[in-house]
């Protein structure tokens, strides 16, 4: 029998990559990533030659799971000496409800991934301006915050999770509710794994890897709202929203509060956005 997988289940920027760094640090894992992302970048995969050998391409091997995730996965009974997979489905990636869910069903245990949605989008809006997802000294950079654009990414990832969560507890499969505060808290790998063991005991009882150094680490020390070139604009849009918590760069359980503040917002016009992209656009800053 092919050794069993993980499923994390997150939306962009919430530090998914860091929590699949620190399961790689137990013995016996490999790391899927982004298995159903059409043109990942960079890839630091697990076994992709393999993965892809009967489809070509990434793109192929994510329009094939639509149809049958599993298939993609079969070659997992090939490779020896693996006690367990991760595979890691971001909220734009397999779009399909069904095919998400039979994934779900045959994994041995699920993830769902959250962070603050201020501190995601500005994550996201460094690496815009960066041109670089990690590890990466962006001290440099700076973001001017955009309220309209912020709210169109955080209502895209508050839905994204709200609808992993409604899924996964439609299936009945044991599964853990993380935030990436928590995920931070735990900090090592070991305390990592007995957290989700504790919650998942069908999880295979794995030893830490001796020789196992983290990939993955803080784009810079700023805090979020320190990014912002706009700080005071940001600052007071958020309050107004009544997200002025935000700031604080903590995450908290409060996903149906910030959906219900996030759909009073009208959706934006085409003109709008495209207003809206042109100030961000314009405003971007880099100090020299």
């Amino acid at each position: 029998m092919p050794a069993p997988y993980l499923l994390i289940l997150a939306h962009s920027r919430s530090g998914s990559t860091f929590l699949v760094d620190l399961v790689r640090g137990m013995t016996g894992v490999a790391s899927l990533s982004e298995f159903f992302h059409r043109n990942p970048t960079p890839p630091i995969a697990d076994f992709s030659e393999e993965a892809l050998a009967p489809y070509g391409s990434h793109a192929a091997l994510a329009e094939a799971a639509i149809a049958d995730p599993l298939a993609t996965l079969a070659f997992r009974d090939k490779v020896d000496g693996v006690s367990l997979f991760v595979v890691k489905v971001l909220g734009q990636q397999l779009r399909d409800d069904r095919a998400r869910r039979i994934l779900i069903d045959n994994a041995i245990g699920v993830v769902v991934l959250r962070r603050n949605p201020f501190s995601a989008w500005v994550s996201r809006a460094l690496v815009d301006q960066s041109k670089t997802w990690a590890n990466a000294g962006t001290a440099q950079f700076e973001v001017t915050y955009d309220e309209e654009f912020f709210l169109t990414f955080a209502r895209r990832y508050s839905t994204q999770i709200h609808e992993f969560r409604r899924i996964v507890t439609e299936s009945g499969k044991p599964f853990v509710s993380l935030t990436y505060s928590d995920v931070v808290a735990l900090g090592a790998p070991a305390n990592l794994w007995k957290s989700l063991r504790t919650a998942m005991p069908l999880l295979p009882d794995l030893r830490p890897n001796p020789e196992w150094v983290p990939r993955i680490f803080r784009q810079d020390e700023r805090l979020p709202i320190d990014r912002i070139s706009n700080r005071s604009f940001a600052i007071a849009s958020l309050e107004r929203l009544g997200l002025g918590y935000l700031v604080e760069n903590t995450d908290s359980d409060d996903l149906d509060y910030l959906i219900s503040v996030l759909v009073k917002e009208p959706p934006r016009s085409a003109l709008n956005k495209f207003v809206s992209e042109a100030k961000r656009r314009l405003g971007r800053s880099a100090k020299k």
